[in-house]
């Protein structure tokens, strides 16, 4: 949580630093009711799951920053919309299934 507290502070314009702000705590009080509802065993694939978004979400944004410089706005954000994809499906079928 310190580190996405740092990129909160860090993040211009201030706007998305919200977005920084709030998804550990919402990730932390889902697992909570997860863990409390369904038992440790269900938490823990929701974590994996939480994890595999996590990491499909930094290759989407790397590839789309990096694919709407080179192809402009609408086909790179469906490039990082499949990057996305590609990458939790990867996660989903390699660790989580």
């Amino acid at each position: 949580m310190v580190a996405f507290a740092v990129i909160a502070e860090l993040v211009k314009p201030k706007v998305f630093a919200g977005l920084f702000s709030a998804a550990p705590s919402i990730a932390i009080a889902g697992l909570l009711v997860a863990a409390y509802s369904t038992g440790p065993a269900r938490a823990a694939e929701a974590a994996m799951g939480m994890f595999g978004g996590a990491l499909a979400m930094v290759a989407c944004t790397i590839g789309a920053a990096h694919a709407v410089k080179r192809f402009g706005a609408v086909a790179g954000s469906a490039a990082g919309w499949m990057t996305w994809s590609a990458v939790a499906g990867i996660v989903y079928i390699g660790f989580i299934r």
